[in-house]
């Protein structure tokens, strides 16, 4: 299986090495990744400034290339210049720190996946909390997706979220929907002035969420011990919010 390898955290992301060393020892990787951290900056992709690219080195690697820009540009680059055969599937990540909840919309790592499945081609995004030992993470990733049927598991994206767990700890695996709430409290609390005088300047401070003991989200379940999977997609219809109002103009 050809494989696209992209992530947000930056293509010298201990994580993202790990994973590609442990697929090139089964699959074609190619490497397309943004040349730093470009965490939480959405489904943003570069429109007015031509994307500068450079080779790497890799291990396990067949190909690797540091793209300045943005996941959703790596992952339409890759697609559309950078790879001259197919590919068979995009995985984004692993991510450092989890993407559950209403955190999928600010998500590189999710954007990415979601942008492969537009481009057509199946996609995985996979993140893990950020005291995960990577290489435990990278190995529980491999057993999942050594078992996942590509064409009949995944109808566009699959979100995988791994808890900071040991293979052995881990409760199970569970299919359940995206979480509706935000896994973290968020706060914009005013600092000291910069250093050139500016009155204002904020920064987001984040303290983690009380834990519900259902397992019946993606947030609930990965925080409760189990591994969480979540289908994906990009549609934005909301099938539920069509009315039977009548207009007239």
């Amino acid at each position: 299986m050809h494989i696209l390898l992209v992530n947000d955290d930056g293509i010298d992301s201990p994580g993202l090495r790990e994973l590609t060393r442990e697929l090139g020892n089964r699959h074609r990787v190619t490497v397309c990744a943004p040349d730093g951290n470009r965490s939480a900056v959405g489904h943003g992709i570069t429109l007015h400034t031509p994307l500068r690219v450079e080779k790497r080195e890799i291990s396990g690697a067949k190909a690797a290339y540091a793209v300045f820009g943005t996941p959703g540009d790596c992952v339409r680059l890759g697609l559309d210049a950078l790879v001259k055969e197919p590919v068979d599937l995009v995985v984004s990540g692993p991510n450092i720190g989890l993407n559950v909840g209403m955190d999928l919309h600010y998500s590189g790592t999710v954007s990415a996946a979601l942008e492969g499945a537009m481009q057509g081609v199946k996609s995985i995004a996979v993140s893990a909390p950020p005291e995960a030992d990577v290489a435990e993470a990278v190995k529980i990733f491999l057993r999942l997706l050594g078992q996942l049927d590509i064409r009949e598991d995944i109808s566009h994206a699959l979100n995988i979220n791994v808890p900071a767990l040991s293979l052995g700890e881990i409760r199970g695996v569970k299919w359940v929907p995206q979480g509706l709430f935000y896994p973290w409290e968020d706060t914009y609390e005013q600092t000291e002035a910069d250093f050139s005088g500016r009155e204002y300047q904020y920064e987001v401070k984040g303290v983690a969420a009380a834990v519900p003991k259902n397992c019946d989200t993606d947030v609930s379940a990965v925080l409760n011990g189990y591994i969480a999977l979540t289908p994906i997609t990009f549609r934005f219809t909301h099938e539920e919010g069509f009315s039977s109002k009548e207009f007239s103009l």
